[in-house]
């Protein structure tokens, strides 16, 4: 039986992250927009919906259900391998994809040289680094199912991501109005969600959530904290390339930014799109589950650039 007071120690803990979090945001929109021109609205429409609707919905949707058994046998000393690997992560991020672009010019080789990567940073290495020190199976580090309640909340989830989508978003009608013909979406449309399962589902899950997220919970004692770490560090990862990649452009952000716009944008967006993948994950310890709804969430954004990239469509 769990300790009353060690609960209310590790929901206390969660708490006071997740607050300390929401003044890290407050200050960083507040210093965006008063020293960097930025425009709140989206950056609060975007908390609003990601970080708090979507992260209920994940949350409804999983009421109920059984984890799998996902073990961390030395959470302290796991958790700060992986925020050293961060290090040189951060610089793979910043310099690693740009170096590519310049040495494969051509699709779907860059995509296919980048997918190769990145999954050897953000999966091969450092699951070798788990496995080799901590003597880790496959399975242990990420566990997957196909459990029909598991399965049931992968197609919740994705409705619900795939009908904001295309009300709120551009991808439904940027196909739309490319007039793909519809042989070409009939078997098209698998295959670039089957890419993004791969390219975008495996390689961030598998290390921000499965890898990191569990042992931040873990030494934390708190999944409300590590989901809260997980994502702000999440963000951060990506300010260096956001400061440096000058020739790389984001949303709302110029093309060359200040390091406080970098940093700000890394909390106030970046950082917010980890949230209700965090709680899938805390709720879920599905590897499979995360993966397939991250395609999903990525899927009509990326429908055409997928298509053109792998010469399916011109």
């Amino acid at each position: 039986m769990v300790n009353p007071t060690a609960r209310t120690g590790r929901r206390a803990t969660g708490i006071w992250l997740l607050a300390a979090y929401l003044a890290l945001y407050a200050a960083t929109l507040f210093a965006m927009v008063r020293f960097g021109g930025f425009d709140a609205g989206d950056a609060l429409g975007l908390f609003a919906v990601l970080g708090v609707g979507f992260s209920l919905a994940a949350w409804l949707l999983t009421i109920g259900l059984l984890p799998l058994p996902c073990p961390v046998r030395q959470a302290r000393r796991e958790t700060s391998m992986l925020l050293l690997y961060l290090l040189p992560l951060a610089a793979f991020v910043t310099f690693g994809f740009s170096a590519i672009h310049r040495s494969v010019a051509s699709e779907p080789a860059d995509s296919l040289a980048i997918l190769i990567a990145k999954l050897a940073a953000f999966v091969v290495v450092p699951a070798w680094l788990l496995a080799s020190r901590f003597g880790y199976t496959w399975f242990e580090l990420a566990p997957m199912s196909t459990k029909t309640g598991h399965m049931l909340v992968f197609l919740g989830m994705s409705l619900v991501l795939l009908v904001f989508q295309s009300v709120a978003g551009r991808g439904l009608s940027d196909v739309a109005a490319a007039h793909v013909p519809s042989d070409k979406l009939l078997w098209g449309m698998p295959i670039v969600f089957l890419w993004l399962a791969l390219e975008a589902g495996v390689v961030e899950e598998f290390f921000f959530r499965v890898l990191l997220q569990s042992r931040l919970s873990a030494a934390l004692r708190s999944e409300l904290g590590g989901i809260v770490l997980m994502s702000l560090l999440f963000g951060l990862v990506h300010a260096p390339g956001l400061y440096l990649r000058t020739d790389i452009t984001q949303e709302g952000l110029a093309a060359h930014p200040s390091l406080l716009m970098a940093v700000g944008y890394s909390i106030v967006i970046t950082s917010v799109a980890g949230f209700f993948l965090g709680v899938l994950w805390a709720r879920t310890r599905n590897f499979l589950v995360l993966v397939l709804v991250h395609a999903a969430t990525d899927l009509l954004p990326n429908t055409l650039p997928t298509l053109r990239a792998f010469h399916i469509l011109r």
